[in-house]
């Protein structure tokens, strides 16, 4: 019996599971996002975006400001669950998740409802739409 429950907590400790695959898409996805608008390297593209109805370039004062508020977001709002991950408890797990859950969710919405009414997306790289449904997903 004490071999077989060895053995089941070992294969246990091994399995991958639904909840960390999809915590490490999320995770992985803030870092590469965040990062890549704070170094400029993909998938940062300021051209998804509009700038007085022309895609971005990332020259405008206002666009240099996004950059840094995505790239901060992005890292820091996943810095707190990867910690609570991989040194705190499943309380802190849960309750470090809520600030992706909240932006995630609230994103969702605003693309779906706002971003092509008031042209945000750039079109020809990807819909209000399309933003609005990866959020969800990733909600």
């Amino acid at each position: 019996w004490a071999v077989a429950s060895l053995q089941d907590s070992q294969f246990t400790k091994k399995m991958v599971d639904l909840y960390t695959v999809s915590l490490g898409c999320v995770s992985g996805f803030h870092l590469l996002f965040g990062l890549g608008n704070i170094f400029k390297f993909p998938p940062y593209d300021p051209a998804n975006f509009l700038v007085s109805g022309k895609p971005g370039t990332g020259a405008t004062e206002i666009e240099k400001l996004l950059e840094f508020v995505f790239g901060l977001w992005y890292t820091g709002s996943i810095t707190g669950v990867l910690l609570a991950f991989f040194y705190g408890s499943s309380d802190c797990l849960r309750g470090s998740l809520v600030c992706p859950l909240f932006y995630h969710a609230t994103v969702s919405i605003a693309a779906l409802i706002f971003f092509d009414k008031y042209k945000i997306c750039n079109k020809k790289k990807a819909s209000g739409t399309v933003v609005g449904l990866f959020h969800a997903l990733m909600a």
